[in-house]
């Protein structure tokens, strides 16, 4: 009887469970307004900088590690236990209180990220090629990542009247229980037999994470692609994480915190619904120009809002920024297909992995800069100087060579 139960579920679709689950997943409602709950906890903006850096940097201890599991064992149980680390996280926060707890909140969310992606999206991956059906991976990626935003864009409008209405106490509770739907979901999805699985000797484990790093960034089908998508994302983290504080700064009324974040998790799913028309109606280099723009754009913005201190400027910058976050979206999603497409099947999620991790390397590299910057220059200096190293780093014609070379990809 057992075995016939596994039977069936291993005939189960597990894209529209995966989705769900996702969704449920995404329920986050302390997201929007997790700068005041750091505020009611006795955090600062630096400690909030501090403690996201931080989540970065476990992300980042933990890629390279989590991701080569993920080509050993069973991606639907690695997938089960980062659903339990983040529930975990809810369940500490409703009981404790403080910088410490607040900070082992985030490395759990952290080693959550760690474990998720690059084994979640490698799942997707397998289960299409098992179908003979991989060249759909950009179209089921970004189904997925329109789920991701469309689970947070409506926790952001509930988590914020919820808050107004009940405190922080009562959404931790309700967030608690989507978690646990979420979990429970995960059950339901069917192992996929890894392609080209090796079971290696635990001695070679760490030759095999540097193997998979030197695959994608000597790649020149993948490594272009890698580096600007992490500098994208470590740059985009400095606009998401700076909404609260700005909306704080301008003393906004508490619903626009909601309305911010649901307007940029809005667009997210819009582009992770429609990451495949994009790229196949723009060429690549089309869209680092836009992106490249856009980010300059942002950039100037915030450091308007900052200066002018106006709650209708500042809502017209951030809505600028979140149109380059879908765009990076976007990007994320056609970068994740690529490296798919051109890594080895045996070592598949640690390939994956790797891309996270040079991500959240970046992230965890700007982030903590833009900390010290504001702790001894100041907001507006250290926005100033972000601004010119994304106009530098991110400039289009420095990669002209290597969007050429993969033009035809």
């Amino acid at each position: 009887m057992y075995s016939m139960k596994l039977k069936a579920l291993d005939n189960i679709n597990p894209l529209p469970i995966l989705n769900f689950a996702t969704f449920l997943q995404y329920q986050r409602f302390v997201m929007p307004i997790s700068f005041l709950f750091y505020l009611q906890n006795g955090l600062s903006f630096s400690d909030f900088i501090l403690c996201q850096s931080l989540y970065s940097a476990t992300c980042l201890i933990g890629k390279f590690t989590t991701g080569f599991i993920g080509d050993l064992i069973s991606k639907k149980n690695i997938l089960i236990i980062a659903y339990f680390l983040f529930m975990l996280r809810v369940i500490l926060w409703i009981n404790f209180s403080g910088f410490w707890i607040v900070l082992s909140g985030e490395i759990l969310y952290g080693l959550f990220k760690a474990l998720y992606r690059g084994n979640v999206d490698s799942y997707i991956y397998e289960y299409l090629k098992q179908k003979n059906i991989n060249n759909e991976m950009i179209n089921k990626y970004g189904k997925l990542s329109f789920y991701t935003s469309l689970g947070s864009a409506i926790s952001c409008f509930a988590g914020v009247f919820l808050y107004k209405i009940y405190g922080f106490k009562t959404i931790l509770y309700i967030e608690l229980i989507t978690q646990i739907i979420a979990v429970l979901s995960l059950f339901f999805l069917p192992k996929i037999k890894a392609i080209g699985n090796i079971k290696q000797k635990p001695l070679y484990y760490v030759k095999s994470m540097f193997t998979a790093a030197k695959t994608v960034l000597t790649n020149n089908k993948t490594n272009y692609f890698v580096y600007y998508s992490a500098m994208l994302t470590g740059l985009t983290g400095i606009f998401v994480w700076n909404f609260q504080p700005l909306l704080k700064l301008s003393s906004a009324p508490i619903f626009m915190y909601g309305v911010i974040h649901f307007i940029n998790q809005i667009l997210r799913a819009a582009g992770g619904l429609n990451a495949e028309k994009i790229v196949n109606k723009f060429e690549t280099f089309q869209l680092i120009i836009i992106e490249y723009i856009a980010v300059i754009i942002s950039f100037t913005l915030l450091l308007l809002g900052y200066l002018i201190k106006n709650n209708l400027f500042i809502f017209i910058g951030l809505i600028m920024i979140c149109i380059a976050i879908l765009l990076f979206v976007v990007f994320g999603i056609f970068n994740v297909s690529k490296i798919h497409i051109n890594v080895p099947d045996y070592n598949r999620a640690t390939c994956a992995s790797v891309n996270t991790f040079v991500e959240d390397f970046a992230s965890f590299f700007l982030l903590l800069s833009f900390k010290i910057a504001y702790d001894h220059f100041g907001i507006i200096s250290s926005i100033c100087a972000f601004a010119l190293i994304s106009a530098i780093v991110l400039y289009p014609k420095f990669y002209k060579k290597s969007i050429d070379s993969t033009s035809n990809l």
